[in-house]
């Protein structure tokens, strides 16, 4: 019984290496649903979401889809892309020594805000410096944060056939437009 097992795997096992079907794997620019450039502007599709919003300050904003949820972008953002970190066109009018002169959206306390907790290494261990400390502010923009297309979207109306059971909680009526997650980041899940 031994033998015939120990055959069976070694069929097995040179089938398997000699398997001209081998996975060579799938290039970066075919995965996804769609085969077209999705980093590029000009790409199109079959269908494509209409963005509301022309220049920013006209638009209505929509609501948020849940308590502390990124908001939409509800102005357009074409020539903002790739956004890098030494080139965000949105922090020259959401900073918040800017946005109230131009009338703007601040950015929140949190994206000005280390929310990491400081670790130490003691004898081989990471362990917490000071679990007293959950935000520490800081004079500038947090890096963690200068990708803004990584949390944030364009408005739009999109038609899907899929019901949406999903309804949203707000503790407050504040947080339906605004986040206080500064406030709260210590309250956990």
């Amino acid at each position: 019984m031994k033998t015939k097992i120990l055959l069976l795997l070694i069929i097995l096992a040179f089938a398997a290496c000699n398997n001209k079907y081998v996975d060579e794997g799938i290039e970066d620019d075919k995965l996804g649903f769609i085969d077209a450039d999705v980093t590029s502007e000009d790409t199109e599709f079959k269908t494509r979401a209409e963005y509301m919003g022309g220049r920013p300050g006209e638009s209505p904003t929509f609501e948020r889809s849940f308590e502390n949820a990124p908001p939409m972008i509800p102005h357009t953002t074409s020539g903002f892309f790739p956004i890098k970190i030494d080139r965000n066109i949105c922090l020259s009018c959401h900073m918040p020594d800017k946005a109230k002169e131009v009338n703007a959206i601040p950015l929140p306390e949190t994206h000005m805000s280390n929310i990491r907790t400081q670790m130490t290494f003691v004898n081989g261990i990471y362990q917490s410096a000071d679990e007293t400390v959950v935000a520490k502010k800081l004079d500038n923009l947090n890096n963690a944060y200068f990708n803004c297309s990584q949390c944030h979207a364009p408005q739009t109306e999109v038609k899907i056939d899929i019901t949406n059971l999903f309804t949203p909680e707000f503790r407050d009526e504040f947080g339906i437009t605004n986040s206080d997650l500064i406030k709260r980041i210590d309250e956990g899940i």
